[in-house]
């Protein structure tokens, strides 16, 4: 359960950072205004953020409506007649070098917003469209329930995300694990479900989602307390400030008018596009107040 008092410490407006040396200081407004196109990468396996429907490499998701919506606001800033979206499956590595070369503009994936990406990676974040958690996944006949029982048992991550990080003060005070990572989520999840792990790292909604599309869901449990408190974003680079500027004025219109609240709705209380489950899972204490207080840095 989210704790009320958690919202003061994340809520942490930080102000400043510098301009990313490889690109121009108007970052790529004139690019994509110039070629009417803007390139948006994705998650092929990132449900319910982002995902391909079953004989489509289009994506659809939670994070995708909100990205179309920022996308169609900034068409009209432009004062573009069109402005075509052109998508790149990315992973949790790729995301950065692709946003750095300029293969994707904008990450439209589950992306965490942090300050220590913010500073050593030269990227920026818009207002955050959820507030996730990392959590554990495990086999419901396992023994472990918290992150005491994680003592040299087998724990697996998804290359390239937040979640490892959290067990930094647990290892430092003498927990030994057996670490290993895999590249997509699906393989992380099938590692625990072919016993060659025995907890998977992860956002909580994330693994609610493999749970929730397993054969047998009740094979699994997700289990322990929050160790952390993941803002998910969409990001860009440093230099599109201009950019940036005009996906946080579409955010706070969106949380002010109630679209994001249908849309999460749409993905997280119904039944999900080209699926056969519902999450079922109530927008979050955390969610609501950020929405009611939206802010774009967090210093966590």
């Amino acid at each position: 359960m989210f704790q009320k008092n958690l919202l003061p410490a994340i809520l942490l407006l930080a102000i400043g950072g510098t301009s990313f040396a490889q690109a121009p200081a108007s970052g790529n407004w004139d690019k994509i205004k110039d070629t009417h196109t803007i390139t948006v990468g994705y998650r092929p396996d990132g449900l319910p953020f982002s995902y391909e429907m079953e004989g489509s490499k289009k994506p659809v998701g939670y994070a995708i409506e909100i990205c179309q919506a920022l996308i169609a606001r900034l068409q009209q800033s432009m004062g573009l007649p069109q402005l075509d979206i052109r998508y790149r499956a990315i992973n949790g590595q790729t995301r950065f070098t692709d946003l750095a070369s300029g293969d994707i503009d904008v990450d439209c994936s589950n992306t965490t917003n942090t300050k220590e990406r913010r500073e050593t990676r030269q990227v920026a974040f818009s207002i955050p469209y959820y507030m996730a958690g990392v959590r554990m996944l495990t086999l419901g006949s396992s023994k472990i329930n918290d992150m005491e029982g994680l003592h040299n048992k087998r724990v697996i991550t998804t290359k390239g995300t937040t979640s490892f990080k959290t067990l930094g003060s647990a290892l430092s005070s003498g927990l030994k694990i057996a670490h290993s990572e895999c590249l997509q989520h699906q393989d992380c999840f099938n590692a625990v479900q072919n016993g060659t792990a025995d907890v998977w790292l992860m956002d909580d909604v994330l693994l609610a989602a493999y749970r929730a599309q397993a054969a047998k869901p009740e094979q699994f449990k997700i289990v322990g307390k929050l160790m952390s408190i993941e803002p998910l974003s969409l990001m860009m680079r440093e230099s599109d400030a201009r950019m940036k500027k005009v996906f946080d004025e579409e955010m706070r219109a969106m949380a002010s008018n109630q679209e994001i609240a249908r849309l999460y709705k749409k993905w997280f209380e119904s039944p999900l596009p080209g699926k056969r489950f519902n999450l079922n899972t109530p927008m979050s204490y955390l969610l609501t107040d950020m929405l009611r207080y939206p802010s774009d840095k967090f210093d966590n």
